[in-house]
């Protein structure tokens, strides 16, 4: 890239350097030979005067006649014959062509002028003035020499200028080429770089923030696949339970097991369907639920006779607007955390306020870890894989309610979700 920016350059600077030249070439050249055109006029003119000063004209006076610089004089007569002086033996074509102005023309790189010579209105003679040597010619290759060794100046300037350019372009084109090669092999720390060019800049942005989303999609999907297999790994297991029992002691009538069956079905479904929407951002479908059923419906999902569960609802009767699927897949984490680390009975209290839903997780034993280490993502402490009680708290906090640890001995847990009934709607 740097090469072909390199070329770009010092070829466009040449081309424009070159086509510049030409006319400024045939300008300086054409001045120089009207300069020397002007002189030589103003040497024929002087000495016209010397050779007409009395009025008579004697051809012969052109030989004792001495010029200032470089020129050779000849005069010829009316037919064409050289009568004095130095030059052709016959009058050439500007010579003859001066019959009553002058003329001039550059004839092998030398500068001829005729002057036609007048007397009383009757023309007597010609007056023809040549360069002895070619220095219009050689004034004209100088200036030619000049004009290139300028045009040679400025490719080098711009072969300098280039290699400057193509580096400061070459180097953020580079940092993106690298960066496109991390984002392809899945390093998604890529920061935006600013080099100057807005163009490269807003590139810079642009990828900076695809690796952003990229990651944060990756993020969301690995998360899924975590919260997913944790949470359905107790409809699984209750699901196992509930066939392997069956076909152990089938019961005469497979109806209630297939009710039962199609439940934890339905959980699975219900679950899998949450963890998506929560990964993916969308919005969770909402709607009005009793209380009073809800809890016994939890009371019933973790019936256990070695570990009573009982479930208070305040006041009875009452209902909520909220996302049933949020506050079952937050509440079974907690319950589940109260089983596997807590001790005694599982005491669970609801409670409807205004605007506002409060479900209380407790059991009779006591913390003994660092509460600041409990919502921690993959918490290294937890018994577990660590992510019950970090995925419980993004479920709470994606319906904008919160989920905090309310008491350590003995453990309590107090989950918060608002109650998002419509305005006119009644209790």
């Amino acid at each position: 890239m740097r090469r072909r920016i390199l070329a770009a350059i010092v070829g466009t600077t040449a081309l424009a350097s070159l086509v510049l030249t030409i006319p400024l070439a045939v300008f300086a050249a054409r001045r120089e030979h009207e300069r020397t055109v002007r002189e030589m006029s103003l040497e024929a003119q002087e000495l016209l005067i010397e050779l007409t000063r009395d009025e008579t004209f004697d051809p012969r006076k052109v030989d004792a006649h001495v010029l200032a610089w470089n020129l050779m004089v000849g005069m010829y007569a009316p037919d064409g014959r050289r009568v004095a002086g130095d030059g052709p033996t016959r009058a050439d074509e500007v010579t003859e062509r001066a019959v009553y102005l002058q003329t001039n023309e550059r004839v092998d790189g030398a500068v001829i002028v005729a002057q036609p010579v007048v007397v009383r209105g009757e023309k007597v003679g010609t007056l023809r003035l040549t360069e002895m040597r070619p220095e219009t010619g050689r004034r004209i290759t100088k200036v030619l020499v000049a004009i290139a060794l300028f045009n040679v100046l400025a490719v080098v300037f711009a072969a300098v200028v280039g290699a400057f350019v193509a580096h400061r372009l070459a180097r953020p084109v580079r940092r993106l080429r690298d960066d496109a090669v991390r984002l392809g092999t899945g390093d998604f720390a890529i920061a935006s770089a600013r080099s100057g060019i807005d163009e490269l800049d807003e590139t810079s942005a642009a990828l900076s923030n695809t690796a952003k989303r990229l990651s944060d999609t990756l993020r969301r999907e690995r998360e899924f696949t975590a919260n997913a297999s944790h949470q359905l790994r107790t409809p699984l297991t209750s699901l196992r339970v509930l066939l392997e029992g069956e076909i152990e002691s089938p019961r005469s009538d497979p109806s209630a097991a297939l009710d039962e069956a199609l439940s934890e079905v339905d959980r699975l479904q219900a679950t899998i369907t949450t963890m998506l929407d929560v990964a993916r951002g969308q919005p969770i479908p909402r709607a009005a639920i009793d209380l009073a059923e809800w809890g016994r419906d939890l009371a019933a999902r973790w019936a256990s006779d070695d570990r009573p569960l009982n479930v208070n609802v305040e006041p009875e009767g009452s209902r909520c607007h909220i996302s049933r699927a949020v506050v079952d897949q937050a509440t079974d984490i907690l319950v589940a955390n109260a089983r596997l680390h807590g001790r005694g009975d599982i005491s669970i209290r609801v409670r409807a306020g205004i605007g506002r839903l409060v479900v209380e997780v407790g059991d009779e034993g006591r913390m003994d870890r660092s509460p600041a280490d409990l919502f921690r993502r993959g918490d290294p402490g937890a018994a577990g894989n660590g992510l019950g009680l970090s995925l419980a708290r993004s479920l709470v906090e994606s319906e904008g309610g919160r989920l905090v640890l309310e008491s350590i001995d003995p453990t309590t847990f107090r989950l918060s979700l608002p109650d998002h009934r419509p305005v006119d709607s009644t209790p």
